[in-house]
């Protein structure tokens, strides 16, 4: 037996407050739309969990949020001088976790059209057709809600071609930090061994702060329990072993979904990083986020459903597949590559390709700064294979 739509207890239940969720959420408290809205989130508080780093010019929509940018990023191997770049008018600028949640649920905790469910996990969704309209049914371990429409950003284990597995921790130091602090290592000490590829990401927050992560590309997620020893061993290579630790962040990123997006139930549409949110050949995901909100925000309030993440563009995605590919198929080199990119391909047209915004001319670029052969290799399509464990998940 089904209810008619009209009876719906919400227009849209948005599944996960995470950035994806939130962002949604507070766009639509911003312009205070008359939906009716349900936000279920199995946290019940949120840490400094996060950061998110772009590049844009100084003064953008986000300014407000940005606590600390650099006009400079490096490139390094572990021989050989680093790589500087810079780009005239755009800087590398972050965005701490604690700021855009705080921001986000003021928003929302004043807009009497939105209800939010904190501490509460969802289940099963089952879409009930009535004509042709559909309501989803939502379980959840606090019962059930029946939503015009459906919006799901909880993260999923999904197969990709690469992982890209990072630990990090924030800082303080009884004495200045090894680091410039007008640059960000955006991938120092690049270097591979058994487990993949591995660099240090490091933010200088300040004289004796910074933010510093180790990160590795791999054919499988690694654990966390590895990656913060081998953090821990490089703090102290850095003579920062002493240093007292403020805050503690991480998390794995499926690099190249293979197998495409899961299809989505009726009424139901996937968001965030499960949805198509991360740039495959990157892990950039925070301001595709940003732009898939203000899209979907901009038709429901026209009285249509929610959109997912839009496609990516042929010449993107392919790129992207190759790279990883030959990435994948021989990781020893890696760290080559990615200096042959920072060597051989303009700061601002790399930039322009690791946000979505490259030219032709960059793609050009690209090409010619790497190796021919490997990539050559990679033109036919690839089947890789799916673990078990994540076929059934």
């Amino acid at each position: 037996m089904t209810r008619p739509a009209a009876v719906a207890d919400a227009d849209l239940v948005i599944l996960g407050a995470g950035c994806a969720g939130l962002t949604l959420a507070a766009r639509l408290a911003r312009s205070q739309s008359p939906l009716r809205v349900q936000l279920v989130e199995p946290r019940s508080g949120y840490d400094d969990d996060r950061s998110w780093c772009f590049w844009r010019p100084e003064s953008h929509d986000l300014s407000d949020l940005v606590s600390h940018s650099w006009d400079g990023w490096r490139f390094s191997g572990t021989t050989g001088p680093a790589l500087h770049h810079r780009v005239a008018g755009l800087r590398y600028q972050y965005i701490r976790a604690s700021d855009f949640y705080q921001r986000a649920l003021q928003q929302i905790d004043r807009a009497p059209g939105i209800l939010t469910h904190a501490g509460v996990r969802a289940a099963e969704l089952v879409p009930l057709y009535d004509g042709p309209d559909t309501v989803v049914r939502v379980e959840t371990d606090h019962g059930s809600i029946l939503a015009r429409h459906v919006i799901d950003t909880r993260p999923r284990p999904m197969p990709a071609m690469l992982y890209q597995s990072f630990s990090g921790v924030e800082i303080e130091s009884e004495h200045p930090l090894p680091f410039d602090g007008d640059e960000v290592g955006l991938m120092d000490s690049m270097a591979t061994d058994e487990g993949g590829m591995h660099f240090r990401y490091t933010l200088p927050l300040g004289r004796t702060r910074a933010l510093v992560e180790w990160t590795r590309f791999s054919s499988s997620p690694v654990p966390t329990v590895t990656l913060r020893a081998e953090l821990d061993a490089e703090l102290s290579r850095l003579g920062l072993a002493g240093a007292h630790v403020i805050r503690r962040e991480g998390g794995v990123l499926p690099m190249g979904i293979l197998g495409g997006l899961p299809e989505s139930p009726r009424g139901v549409v996937f968001a965030g990083n499960s949805g198509g949110a991360l740039r495959a050949a990157s892990g950039y995901g925070f301001l595709r986020i940003q732009r898939w909100a203000r899209a979907c925000a901009e038709a429901l309030e026209r009285g249509g459903p929610p959109i997912g993440h839009p496609s990516e563009p042929i010449l993107r995605r392919s790129m992207d597949r190759i790279f990883l590919q030959a990435v994948r198929a021989d990781l020893e080199r890696t760290p080559d590559y990615f200096l042959a990119l920072a060597r051989g391909v303009p700061a601002a047209g790399l930039v322009r390709f690791l946000s979505d915004a490259a030219r032709l001319t960059d793609y050009a670029a690209l090409i010619a700064s790497l190796p021919t052969l490997p990539f050559l290799r990679q033109l036919a399509p690839t089947s890789f294979p799916v673990p078990q464990e994540l076929v059934h998940a």
